[in-house]
This record gives structure tokens, C-alpha cells and sequence, in this order.
């Protein structure tokens, strides 16, 4: 069922893990071996060995965070810094960066988008709206995101992304959205959230006064929502976001 709206929608605020992509892709035993590579590549003068001392130790540490600090901020780089202080490195803020972007393993050669989701952009495109990617994450920022997408072929009809680690939360906190509303300069009624999550994408929408579609193509149907529309899949999805601007 879709609700009728009254709104000119001018954004789509769109989430990524089973929305766009799998909710999780699969690991792979040369993951461990790619940071190391990737983390030299961004440290080329540091000794290999305190390189593979410093990705151990990131990820032995990412895997033990607290889960009511990563509520209140999900960001890596509090980590990342620490583990270059016990390994005796520097931690200003452009090696932390460099270091988080390069333990976000890329994802183009591991996982295929859901069915329908280029798809899904490009609807979004046709409409006249926006695409602003509203995503949960640990170590990727937006810059590691754009990477993902352009090597998938996504890219194109992407107009800004927004990460929890560039807003500081995690959704269903409020400042991921809010970042997104203000990168692409529109007020909250102008918006509308796709997502998997009732929780995570649909609550926090409807709070700060969105339309909110949710999907489920990797997920089994939800029992309710409290979303304006629930679609199956990403071609339903581009279907209900159409019927809504038609009646706005």
C-alpha cells in the first residue's frame, strides 16, 4: 500500500547493505594478506613487519569494540589512532585516514548489486531527483564508498554520499540524515529514505518528517511497517517512488 503525500520530493536518501548490495558479503582467507598490502601502500617507508603488526592489531581490536561506543560513535578513527600509538606511529588525522580507507577492503570483485538496483538509480535519475547514499559503515568513509561504486558501474546516477564514520553515528541516529539534507541543500519533507531497516531507516525518517519506502530484496517480507510504501524488490521500489512524486 502507498500513502498518499503532498510534497514535491526532490531527494532520495538511499541505504546500501540489503538495499543496493547484500547485507553482508563473503570473507575471504586473503582479506588479512589485502590490508596488509593496502596498508603498506599508504605507509611505504614503515618496516613490513610493524605494518603486519599494525593490521593484526586493527583487526584484532575492531573486533572487540564496545558496542555502546560504536552506538554513540561509530567512527574507526579513534581506533586507528590508538593502534598506530601502541605500534609506536604517527597518528595525525591524514595517516588515520589513510590507514581506515585502506582496511576497507573493496568490494566490486566479492559481491554483485541486488537485482534491480542500477536500475533503481537510474529511476531515480529519470524522476528528476537526487541520489544521496545514506549508509552504516565501520571502516569506509564516503571517498572508500565512491571507489566501491565507480568499480561496480554505479556511480553515475550517485550524487553525494554520506557515511556514519563522516557524520560520527550510527543510524538510527538522526546525524546521518541530517548530514545528507545538508550536502544536498533540501529540507526534510523534500526527501524520501529507501532502506531494509525499520529500525535504521525507517523510524528515523518518519521522526525528522520523510517519506520513507521500505525494501526488502534480501530480506523476508516484514510483518508491518510504518513506511508509506513497502516494495519487494528495487523495480517495485522505483515503482512506489514514481506513484509518490506523481501525487506530491
Amino acid at each position: 500500500m502507498i500513502e498518499p503525500v503532498a510534497r514535491a520530493l526532490q531527494v532520495a536518501m538511499v541505504d546500501v547493505g540489503g538495499t543496493l548490495w547484500p547485507n553482508s558479503w563473503p570473507l575471504r582467507e586473503t582479506d588479512g594478506a589485502g590490508r596488509v598490502h593496502r596498508v603498506a601502500a599508504a605507509m611505504p617507508a614503515i618496516d613490513p613487519a610493524v605494518v603486519e603488526a599494525l593490521v593484526a592489531d586493527l583487526t584484532r581490536s575492531s573486533r572487540h569494540i564496545d558496542p555502546a561506543w560504536e552506538a554513540v560513535s561509530p567512527d574507526s578513527g579513534t581506533l586507528v589512532a590508538t593502534c598506530l600509538e601502541r605500534q609506536g606511529l604517527p597518528r595525525d588525522q591524514q595517516t588515520v585516514m589513510l590507514i581506515r580507507r585502506a582496511m576497507a577492503v573493496p568490494v566490486f570483485d566479492r559481491l554483485k548489486p541486488l537485482p534491480g538496483a542500477p536500475e533503481l538509480l537510474a529511476a531515480i535519475h529519470d524522476l528528476g531527483m537526487r541520489t544521496v547514499i545514506t549508509s552504516n559503515t565501520y571502516w569506509r568513509d564516503a571517498e572508500s564508498y565512491w571507489d566501491d561504486f565507480r568499480l561496480l558501474g554505479m556511480a553515475e546516477h550517485i550524487d553525494e554520499v554520506v557515511t556514519s564514520v563522516d557524520a560520527g553515528r550510527l543510524k538510527p541516529h538522526p546525524a546521518v540524515f541530517e548530514l545528507a539534507m545538508q550536502r544536498a541543500g533540501v529540507p526534510a519533507e523534500r526527501c524520501a529514505v529507501i532502506g531494509n531497516s525499520e529500525v535504521n531507516d525507517v523510524e528515523p525518517a518518519l521522526k525528522l518528517g520523510m517519506l520513507a519506502i521500505l525494501v526488502h530484496p534480501d530480506d523476508p517480507r516484514p510483518e508491518s511497517s510504518r513506511a508509506h510504501a513497502i516494495a519487494p524488490d528495487l523495480w517495485a521500489c522505483a515503482e512506489a517512488l514514481r506513484t509518490m512524486l506523481q501525487s506530491s
